[in-house]
């Protein structure tokens, strides 16, 4: 597998309040892309999980208007990221190394994950893995996603962790992509996730991320 990577298939989600500082940082990377104005909870359109709460669905919706945007428009491929995503310095020559995994049936690439990955430095199958702050996703991909969820939407992070049970989606540790640690709009434990991630990379792998 190998991506060419452009605004015309990259696209940041993004809250007005937040955009700035994004933009900001992939100027500052050289990653040109699309700003897709994320979903609040006003504007959830499709049903969604009734344990979810309106951070929740609306992030969820973001991600799904992504999908069927994916779909609609013919594209092979696109990463999607998440108005916090920070990529470490090497990200593009780590996601090269992908050029040696032979799979045509490939669903998802997953940027950053929940669990450190082993062997380390190697891209393999991805398994239970949470989190969607930067990944990319095939057609098939997200086809797949809007047909078993056309009911009932879940969270975007169950949603890409159930695309995994196919045996076709892949990850890699060091995490090529960090959260940044901001303050959540869903209402999840941002602080304590961080905290892991200092944790599992140490300060010297932290120093290689751009913040």
């Amino acid at each position: 597998m190998r991506f060419v990577l452009n605004a015309s298939n990259t696209f940041c989600i993004s809250l007005d309040a937040r955009w700035p500082r994004m933009s900001a940082r992939l100027d500052a990377l050289g990653i040109e892309c699309e700003r897709w104005i994320a979903s609040t909870p006003d504007q959830v359109v499709d049903q969604f999980a009734g344990y979810l709460n309106g951070g929740q669905r609306a992030c969820g919706q973001s991600h799904v208007n992504v999908w069927r945007m994916i779909v609609e428009r013919g594209l092979e491929y696109a990463l999607v990221l998440e108005d916090d995503a920070m990529f470490i310095e090497d990200w593009r020559e780590r996601l090269e190394l992908l050029s040696g995994v032979d799979d045509p049936e490939w669903d998802a690439v997953f940027l950053n994950a929940s669990e450190p990955i082993m062997p380390e430095d190697t891209w393999v199958v991805a398994r239970e893995q949470y989190l969607t702050g930067a990944y990319i996703i095939s057609r098939r991909g997200a086809q797949c996603l809007l047909s078993w969820y056309a009911n009932e939407f879940a969270s975007s992070d169950w949603m890409t962790s159930r695309l995994q049970t196919r045996g076709h989606s892949y990850s890699y540790f060091p995490w090529l992509v960090i959260q940044e640690g901001m303050e959540s709009t869903i209402g999840s434990g941002v602080e304590a996730d961080h905290a892991k991630v200092v944790r599992c990379l140490g300060e010297e792998r932290m120093k290689k991320y751009t913040f």
